[in-house]
């Protein structure tokens, strides 16, 4: 017959066992979204939107809507996008993704900026959220003109509300904040 004083010890570490189990299953998750980015490389391909002079100048005004394929080729069309280009003057523009930053849905255009018709989500022309659940700014394509003059659409990056870029993140994850780091990565 054991006596209490071998079963209170047995309790004790089968406690301490368990807890210490569960610190690991939280743990392990958030240690790993923090350290994964630094062995992930996200691949994009550079998109040619042609003669930059298809887009007329028109500087915190409204966009031209493009659509384009994000990967070539894409015989099923599930890499098929659509960006809110605007030409500020100087060879700079402005290319928005039409993905509502709730939970995905795509944004319209208006002339006084943009709605997402899921949730109701509005946006000003520089792609803040003004109403309803979007909890940052529309994500917001590189952009340059080549040697040729054509319009090339480059990364992909999130924006905070000052429109600093961040690394691409998930609709409905905010960018910048205290706990920002603690939501997982963007998939490829």
């Amino acid at each position: 017959m054991s006596s209490p004083h071998d079963r209170r010890k047995f309790l004790g570490r089968a406690t301490i066992g368990v807890a210490g189990a569960m610190g690991a299953v939280i743990t392990v998750p958030v240690a790993a979204n923090l350290v994964a980015p630094a062995f992930h490389t996200n691949t994009f391909d550079f998109v040619d939107l042609g003669p930059a002079s298809n887009f007329p100048e028109n500087p915190g005004g409204s966009f031209t809507i493009v659509t384009f394929e994000s990967r070539d080729p894409d015989p099923t069309g599930i890499y098929r996008r659509v960006a809110f280009v605007r030409n500020e003057g100087g060879e700079r523009f402005t290319a928005l993704s039409n993905t509502c930053m709730h939970v995905g849905c795509p944004v319209r255009a208006f002339s006084t900026g943009f709605g997402c018709p899921c949730h109701g989500g509005q946006y000003d022309l520089e792609g803040r959220p003004t109403a309803g659940p979007p909890v940052r700014p529309l994500n917001r394509y590189e952009t340059k003109v080549d040697e040729r003059g054509h319009l090339i659409l480059g990364r992909l990056d999130a924006v905070d509300f000052d429109l600093r870029r961040h690394p691409l993140a998930p609709p409905g994850t905010p960018v910048s904040g205290l706990l920002a780091p603690l939501y997982p990565k963007a998939p490829l």
